[in-house]
């Protein structure tokens, strides 16, 4: 049961009843989540380093990218061989992400690429990249929301960190000859935090993100103005992925020291494993005596006349 070797990625379907991993012993597996069986595995020519299961089709896709840099796309129906694949020639790819048709890639030599499937239904001839940005530094992480007040739902937010910063843009994967909103304006900001960060989450609702990184702490930030909102301080080593759950309510953190915590976005809330308990009766009654008794011991008792 499971990997031979060191699992790099892992990633849930849009409705959280699959997982896909990858490892160091060159596969990538598909497992059911309500059970913890082994669905699927798929063999690769080297380590694979990111996946990611397709979220329109139930997860009936799966893309990986390989230490070889090769970026495969795999139909589970059909999952002896590849229906196709890319290479990167720029450099390693350690997450890719699935919006529809459209394949989001990022390689650890800074660009950051764009790439277009024409048909994934008919072994389509992948077109070549569409948008590539540039860094100064390796990018590490990057995450992908549908922006709630765009009014084109082909409008996709990416935020993505390097060194201590956080870039935020809109694109529109339709329009690839459009220009990318980036700079400081009202779709695309750069935000500089207190260390350098390794990961970085939207949350899907609210105009929040979470980020952690070389300092241990994990930053609750609002990504319209880049105000830290809150500084969560529990790990005791470097923060290397944080995530917030679908809801937004809960974002769940891990790193080098060993452990994967949950933390709640509004602190208070019953929710989850966050279960405020509320007193029986009896404890109302002894709180209420003694309330009354104090009261009591605190007020004069006029004497007789």
């Amino acid at each position: 049961m499971g990997h031979q070797g060191a699992v790099w990625a892992c990633n849930l379907d849009a409705h959280a009843t699959k997982a896909a991993t990858g490892a160091a012993d060159f596969t990538a597996k598909i497992w059911d989540t309500s059970s913890g069986q082994e669905l699927l595995s798929i063999t690769e020519d080297h380590i694979v380093r990111c996946l990611d299961l397709s979220k329109t089709d139930s997860g009936a896709h799966l893309l990986t990218a390989n230490n070889l840099k090769k970026i495969r796309v795999y139909d589970l129906a059909v999952p002896t061989s590849h229906i196709r694949v890319c290479y990167s020639a720029d450099g390693l790819c350690p997450y890719i992400e699935r919006i529809k048709s459209t394949q989001i890639a990022h390689f650890t030599s800074i660009p950051i690429s764009l790439w277009d499937f024409s048909d994934r239904f008919r072994r389509p001839v992948v077109n070549a990249s569409v948008w590539s940005k540039h860094t100064d530094k390796p990018i590490l992480d990057m995450q992908f929301l549908h922006p709630k007040e765009s009014k084109a739902l082909s409008e996709v937010l990416v935020a993505y960190v390097y060194g201590s910063s956080i870039h935020l843009a809109v694109f529109d994967w339709r329009r690839p000859d459009a220009p990318i909103s980036t700079g400081d304006s009202e779709s695309g900001r750069t935000f500089n935090l207190p260390c350098n960060l390794s990961s970085v989450s939207l949350h899907p609702t609210e105009d929040q993100l979470i980020c952690g990184g070389e300092d241990h702490y994990i930053y609750r930030v609002d990504r319209t103005t880049g105000e830290i909102l809150e500084t969560c301080k529990s790990h005791f080593g470097p923060v290397h992925c944080v995530r917030y759950a679908p809801d937004g309510r809960v974002f769940a953190s891990g790193s080098e020291d060993g452990t994967v915590r949950l933390w709640q976005n509004q602190v208070g809330e019953t929710y989850g494993l966050w279960q405020l308990s509320t007193p029986n009766q009896t404890e109302d009654l002894l709180h209420t005596s003694t309330n009354q008794a104090a009261a009591t011991a605190a007020v004069p008792i006029p004497s007789a006349q």
